[in-house]
């Protein structure tokens, strides 16, 4: 390996690793020289600490602080967590899932060590451990994004295939408020927690939403000032058009059930923010479950009526709305009619259907999974496209 080859995948290495209190090398355990004692089946490898059952591995330090722990883990059977010692501080519970985790901690003082723990019946492999102090992070006031509509946003049972090197939290800075709680993943609703994916919407997600690309591309572009916090208002399965639209702030109760959890969510998030924090724009990835041979006569004056009386409930003024338009390539007998209903809706179309603060990105070719979702790799694509989109249009 040439030492330029060296150099790039530890560059790589430190920007899929949040920074925090431990040097990036550490972090990334390419040093070990904090880990100071080991309990039961571990091994040290080369950038990794292979785990078995009712094995510990701890290391050293001075931790205090509102601090989150942050772990990525492979090949994993059984559960794992995260603890302080002395006294001991426990997180709010166990995780099973490999990939990323995040362990928000009470506030802790003079920790003068961390362990990793497994369970019984337990393997992994642990390939990065880092300790992000969020104090002054979580006071900063949040430019807030909302991500709504149905599958292609929620991305729950699709988009299969959550990447580390792809799928990563790229800073302390990066947030979003979960649709739903889940201990499995450390999740409150409404209350802010690390931006890695799969995220939490109302259902158990296993997917890659294109919302956290999203969110990767633009934290660059948000000032220091501000954190990014992304609302996880999606629903699958759910329709906006008619007098049972899910998404009709103008149905009954029953019926606008995921209209309500969005306005319901945003605004118990905002209350868990720090006073200053607003709603700059919203994400839209919805319509298949409104296929009609009337599509185009329906559609947009349901999307219309629906960011208006949103940003009349949630009390944002006019707002930036992009539609991730859906795969050209879908099988469904609308499809067509579909894409291009929402291309024409677009405020810079032309068209009659044109809707100012509208704007849709056309999904590229080739990268269908099922006939109507996307692949993982179509999620990634979509959500840095609409951020491309979100800055070309100044909505910083």
């Amino acid at each position: 390996m040439s030492i330029g080859q060296s150099a790039g995948q530890a560059e790589q290495a430190r920007a899929r690793m949040p920074a925090g209190v431990l040097p990036i090398r550490q972090a990334t355990l390419q040093d070990m020289s904090h880990v100071t004692s080991t309990t039961g089946d571990v091994t040290l490898g080369e950038g990794e600490i292979l785990m078995g059952a009712n094995s510990r591995v701890t290391i050293a330090g001075n931790f205090s602080g509102n601090l989150w722990v942050h772990s990525v883990t492979a090949d994993v059977t059984g559960t794992t967590r995260a603890r302080f010692l002395s006294p001991t501080y426990s997180p709010e519970g166990t995780r099973q899932a490999e990939g990323m985790q995040t362990w928000k901690f009470p506030n802790a003082s003079n920790q003068g060590s961390l362990d990793f723990l497994t369970g019984s019946n337990f393997s992994c492999r642990l390939l990065g451990l880092q300790v992000v102090d969020m104090g002054d992070v979580l006071a900063k006031p949040a430019k807030v994004v909302l991500a709504l509509g149905q599958s292609l946003m929620e991305c729950s049972s699709v988009s299969l295939g959550v990447n580390r090197s792809f799928d990563y939290w790229p800073g302390a800075r990066c947030l979003y408020l979960p649709g739903a709680s889940y201990v499995g993943r450390g999740t409150t609703r409404a209350v802010p927690h690390a931006m890695h994916v799969p995220l939490q919407y109302q259902s158990i997600g296993q997917g890659v939403s294109p919302v956290a690309a999203f969110a990767q591309e633009l934290l660059p572009f948000v000032p220091e000032s501000h954190n990014l916090v992304i609302a996880a208002g999606a629903w699958s399965q759910t329709s906006l058009v008619g007098a049972d639209g899910d998404w009709n702030p103008a149905a009954t109760t029953a019926d606008r059930a995921a209209y309500q959890n969005a306005v319901d969510l945003v605004t118990t998030g905002l209350a868990n923010l720090p006073a200053g924090s607003e709603v700059i724009g919203a994400l839209w990835a919805q319509g298949q479950g409104d296929y009609s041979a009337t599509f185009d006569a329906d559609y947009p004056p349901a999307f219309a009526a629906m960011r208006s009386q949103m940003q009349v409930d949630l009390g944002t003024g006019t707002i930036p709305w992009l539609i991730l338009g859906p795969p050209p390539d879908g099988v469904a007998i609308y499809q067509d009619l579909f894409r291009e209903t929402q291309q024409n809706m677009d405020q810079d179309s032309g068209h009659a259907l044109a809707q100012g603060g509208v704007h849709t990105i056309a999904h590229p070719t080739g990268y269908i999974e099922d006939g109507t979702h996307v692949t993982a790799w179509g999620s990634r694509v979509m959500g840095r496209l609409a951020a491309r989109r979100f800055i070309a249009e100044g909505y910083l």
